[in-house]
């Protein structure tokens, strides 16, 4: 059966990439109508879903022709991580706060609004028959049936305080609180000019990123894990993923050196792999 949330729950704060204020306050959704973000500006919800896509760049950007809302990976993430299915976002402003730029405010804030069951509305859900790979240079994919929800992924950066980590995941929504949902977001020192010079990273500060400098990495209260960036691409597969509308079943997921465009694609793939089987 379907999940949605019994309460309204309300964050408020700073967007990552525009540096405005926003706010968002998730809302219980009655139908089966996935992810919607709701927004006085729109003529009707817009639906998170990999057809409303509208750029990947240093997050998944999602639009209704008219208006675009940023970066929605972070809250997505948290939502499909603790198994809800049906979820309306009110939203002002054109992105959700960064938070400490992890999934973690997110996840607490539909944790205190409660998990409600649907018993009327039929779940389906993404799962596969036979393996599927997609690879492009040194990005690389594969998917097979498993028992529940499993990943293994890579994050490989040439740079000497990152290096290659690697992290495997049993997706439940207890493991997903704990070792995916407090990975912050990144960056390098050497990329942030150039980031706002494109007018991104904005509101982007030590409060809600960590930052990798040439000598060391800078990071409120230190690295929360040892292998914080992989952490962190996962929760951002995670939340790309769940724009594919369904929730996973039983597969198993490797990803290296995964980025948004590529976790869209991939996206992509796996839904039109899972309808034809």
């Amino acid at each position: 059966m379907r999940t949605t949330i019994k309460e309204p729950a309300t964050i408020e704060g700073i967007g990552l990439h525009k540096g405005k204020p926003s706010k968002v306050t998730f809302l219980p959704a009655e139908g089966a109508t996935g992810y919607r973000f709701l927004s006085p500006l729109f003529k009707e919800p817009l639906p998170a879903r990999l057809d409303r896509i509208a750029g990947t760049v240093r997050g998944t950007n999602i639009t209704d022709g008219a208006n675009t809302v940023y970066t929605v990976e972070h809250l997505l993430s948290a939502a499909a991580g603790l198994g809800i299915d049906d979820l309306d976002i009110e939203i002002t402003g054109e992105e959700p706060p960064a938070a400490d730029g992890s999934a973690l405010p997110f996840a607490q804030a539909l944790l205190k609004a409660g998990r409600k069951e649907k018993p009327d509305q039929e779940r389906k859900t993404l799962s596969l028959t036979g393996q599927l790979e997609m690879a492009k240079g040194d990005i690389r994919f594969l998917a097979r049936p498993g028992l529940g929800v499993s990943f293994k992924l890579t994050y490989d950066y040439p740079h000497k305080l990152v290096g290659k980590q690697t992290i495997e995941f049993l997706l439940t929504p207890e493991e997903y609180l704990v070792r995916v949902a407090p990975a912050r977001t990144f960056g390098f020192s050497h990329e942030l000019e150039a980031l706002k010079a494109a007018g991104l990273g904005l509101g982007g500060s030590l409060d809600n990123a960590v930052v990798i400098t040439e000598t060391e990495v800078l990071a409120k209260g230190g690295l929360r894990y040892a292998d914080e960036f992989a952490r962190h691409k996962l929760l951002d597969l995670i939340g790309d993923l769940a724009l594919a509308g369904l929730p996973l079943k039983d597969i198993y997921i490797e990803a290296e050196r995964p980025g948004h465009a590529a976790n869209v694609n991939f996206a992509k793939l796996l839904l039109e792999k899972a309808q034809n089987q």
